[in-house]
């Protein structure tokens, strides 16, 4: 995972896309910042991870950022999802728009969609499950990324 922004400019992110609903701590504005560069979502391992890396400059509990993710959760900060190929739930910022993923089934690498195809049908969905308020969904696409492909082609079979 790379960083998009120098450390100079977070300060800027941070009043900018922090949310008033919770208070900053050292620990959370540091858990934030490592979703907000997040180019996919991540576990609360990978995040514990990224927060550990060779020489930080302060060491994390992973139960610090267990709690910490699950009070971004309550207060609708953070989307958490629980990915089929995943054993654990992964998290992402909540954005404007929600984002799908294509999922390789190799290296676990969620590519976004651009697109959501969901949205197209939506209205028909409605007419097919009446006395039903749909509120959400989620779409989860799998196969090999390029990389994957390239290394070990796999057969196509779209069963």
């Amino acid at each position: 995972m790379n960083s998009k922004i120098h450390a100079s400019s977070f300060d800027e992110v941070i009043d900018k896309f922090y949310p008033e609903t919770i208070k900053k701590t050292r620990q959370r504005i540091d858990i934030f910042k490592v979703l907000y560069s997040a180019s996919q979502p991540l576990s609360a391992a990978e995040i514990f991870n990224a927060l550990n890396k060779n020489g930080a400059k302060e060491t994390y509990a992973f139960s610090t950022v267990y709690r910490n993710l699950l009070a971004f959760e309550k207060a609708g900060v953070v989307v958490k999802s629980v990915l089929s190929t995943e054993d654990n739930a992964v998290y992402e910022l909540k954005r404007e728009t929600h984002r799908h993923y294509a999922v390789c089934l190799k290296c676990h690498t969620k590519i976004p969609i651009k697109a959501c195809p969901l949205h197209d049908i939506a209205h028909d969905l409605e007419g097919t499950i009446p006395d039903f308020q749909v509120t959400g969904h989620q779409l989860e696409i799998y196969g090999y990324c390029a990389s994957c492909r390239e290394a070990a082609p796999v057969p196509v079979s779209l069963s």
